[in-house]
């Protein structure tokens, strides 16, 4: 025991204050993604202010923050997006899904979307836009809720139960009109109707008249990395039309499965 404490005791001493206090800063500003002034992150962590001006100068320097003006503010850059992607694979989830995603438009004509969960949420990593006059057109790295969209519940669905318990037992539920989910039991209900369809939808339950169709992506073992989906307006995109559609987007994120080695006869989750 003696020992072990004193191992701990050194570990402590080879510990950097200023990069545990840059990790800090980097840590509370997702919490904040519209940003924070000097005087608010120095009001929330403690830090003094010249080691506050000192750190988000070096990460704004580096491109990791971004830095605007009045008054001044600092929120993370997209350059965390790509170091997230660049763990997921040595090659590109986007390049190896944008074919496949092209010709969902082609075929569907709506806008198809790419996203994946990093550090416990759901960021829009591609889109390819819609034919449509009128189409939906988003900014890569917007968040988006796991249980009221059709991308949070394709990956959730197959995830290793214990994974699938620790998120949603942090998750809110945040009621956004009546057709949201709002609570545990009808979510992990409606995972199950994702397992046995090989797809997911959300039915306006985010945004009225606003439907969604998705589909999981799996690596080589079987593990949901990412989902590709569509959406639409619900008048383009009705009820009647989710199975139909929802075959389509199946078939596409096996596609992309695919070639990341994924072996669908080998494979003992549901796809």
């Amino acid at each position: 025991m003696k020992q072990h404490n004193q191992v701990k005791e050194e570990e402590k001493n080879y510990s950097v204050p200023n990069l545990e206090r840059a990790l800090s800063i980097i840590e509370l500003l997702i919490n904040h993604q519209q940003g924070l002034t000097l005087a608010e992150m120095q009001e929330k962590t403690g830090f003094p202010k010249s080691s506050l001006f000192r750190i988000t100068q070096t990460l704004a320097d580096r491109e990791y923050l971004v830095k605007s003006e009045s008054p001044v503010h600092f929120t993370l850059s997209k350059k965390f997006l790509h170091i997230g992607l660049s763990t997921l694979s040595e090659s590109s989830l986007i390049e190896n899904s944008l074919p496949v995603m092209r010709e969902i438009r082609d075929s569907l004509k709506e806008t198809v979307l790419l996203g994946s969960l990093i550090e416990g949420e759901g960021v829009l990593l591609e889109q390819v836009l819609g034919l449509h006059p009128f189409t939906f057109m988003l900014q890569p790295g917007k968040r988006f809720n796991l249980h009221a969209s059709a991308p949070g519940k394709s990956i959730i669905a197959f995830m290793p139960v214990h994974e699938q318990e620790e998120i949603i037992s942090a998750m809110r539920f945040e009621k956004f009109n009546e057709n949201t989910i709002t609570s545990k039991e009808r979510y992990k209900t409606e995972l199950k109707l994702v397992q046995e369809k090989g797809y997911s939808f959300d039915h306006a339950e985010e945004l009225q008249g606003v439907h969604c169709v998705g589909a999981p992506i799996f690596n080589q073992y079987g593990y949901p990395i990412a989902a590709i989906w569509i959406t639409a307006p619900s008048a383009r995109l009705p009820f009647n039309d989710f199975d139909s559609t929802g075959c389509i987007l199946k078939e596409a994120g096996l596609a992309i499965s695919r070639k990341w080695g994924f072996n669908k006869q080998k494979n003992t989750l549901q796809a």
